[in-house]
């Protein structure tokens, strides 16, 4: 989808909220109407009184200055008749105003000075689901992650077995997913490959986009390659790449190491680190890299970052994946 055509689904999507707030607001009178006839009667008398003052400026009547504070009195006497009334009648005072999504824009998604921030909003959504459109991330759940594949692995020398490093894990996990908030903490999830960190990492997704926050998700190298083709011009998309993945509220980035090693790929990643932490905005990482690999790959200042400011969860066990190619093979 091109950005004009992004641009023109959401403002269509605002006007179809404008229409569906007038419609609500036309069954919430037609309900009053119904219950206090004498409110009918009163909207006449205030409709009445608009069109004397507009004839009267139109005929610029002599004693007009006079007359519009009669006028506007007037008006005012019948708003509260109204108000009266259906508060008498169990109504909250504004039941017969337009309840619009947006009260900035009134559901037009434009403002004197441009774009409302509903229509970025919106905006912004539509970019992320275009991205998101090909992933699974609403295939995982915390109820179907089994840590009964991390039984019967014995801890090194003593120190805690696989099954209680990934219970603290899973556990960090939820309790993360379900305060989440766009002032969250970032996560690094480090530990070889098959242990969980990707559903995990959707899980957290899910339960997010729930709440109604937006989360992009990819692999480190889908976002870089992406960034890459529309610095140099060789992408047919008008999409921003790197403006969405500093927008989204959540970012998952996932396989950091398995892209290609470059200098541009380093300098997009500390952007993206740098970025989002001074902007607050939480981040989720996935990697199969040490601490070492990390500092020798994207230089010490990232590696300090993602040390030292992200929370570490250190994944333990046995590829799971294999775990479960080896049980097919024994059915």
């Amino acid at each position: 989808m091109t950005s004009k055509k992004r641009y023109e689904t959401a403002i269509n999507e605002i006007s179809n909220r404008r229409q569906q707030a007038v419609i609500e607001a036309g069954q919430r009178r037609n309900e009053v109407i119904k219950k206090i006839p004498e409110i009918q009667t009163l909207e006449n008398a205030l409709s009445a009184t608009t069109i004397n003052l507009t004839k009267l400026v139109l005929q610029k009547a002599e004693n007009i200055n006079d007359i519009i504070p009669k006028i506007m009195a007037e008006n005012l006497e019948i708003q509260d008749k109204i108000k009266s009334l259906l508060t008498e009648n169990g109504f909250s005072e504004d039941y017969l105003d337009i309840k619009y999504t947006c009260p900035k824009c009134n559901d037009t998604g434009i403002l004197e000075n441009g774009y409302c921030d509903c229509l970025k909003e919106l905006v912004k959504k539509l970019n992320i689901d275009d991205f998101n459109k090909n992933n699974y991330m609403s295939l995982c759940s915390f109820d179907d992650f089994s840590l009964e594949y991390y039984t019967n692995l014995k801890g090194e020398n003593g120190k805690e077995t696989p099954l209680e490093i990934m219970t603290k894990v899973y556990r960090f996990c939820v309790g993360y997913a379900q305060r989440f908030s766009e002032n969250s903490p970032s996560i690094l999830m480090m530990g070889n490959t098959g242990l969980g960190k990707t559903h995990l990492s959707f899980a957290i997704a899910k339960s997010a986009m729930e709440k109604g926050y937006s989360v992009l998700y990819g692999s480190a190298q889908d976002f870089f390659g992406k960034v890459q083709r529309e610095y140099f011009g060789r992408s047919d998309s008008d999409t921003d790449t790197m403006a969405t993945i500093l927008d989204a509220d959540l970012l998952i980035i996932d396989d950091l190491g398995a892209e290609y090693e470059s200098a541009f790929n380093t300098s997009t990643f500390y952007t993206i680190v740098n970025s989002r932490l001074n902007e607050g905005k939480p981040t989720i990482i996935n990697t199969n890299l040490t601490p070492y690999e990390i500092e020798a790959r994207y230089t010490a200042r990232v590696a300090s970052r993602l040390l030292t400011l992200y929370k570490i969860l250190k994944f333990s066990g046995t590829d799971i994946r294999a775990l479960k190619l080896k049980s097919l093979d024994n059915i």
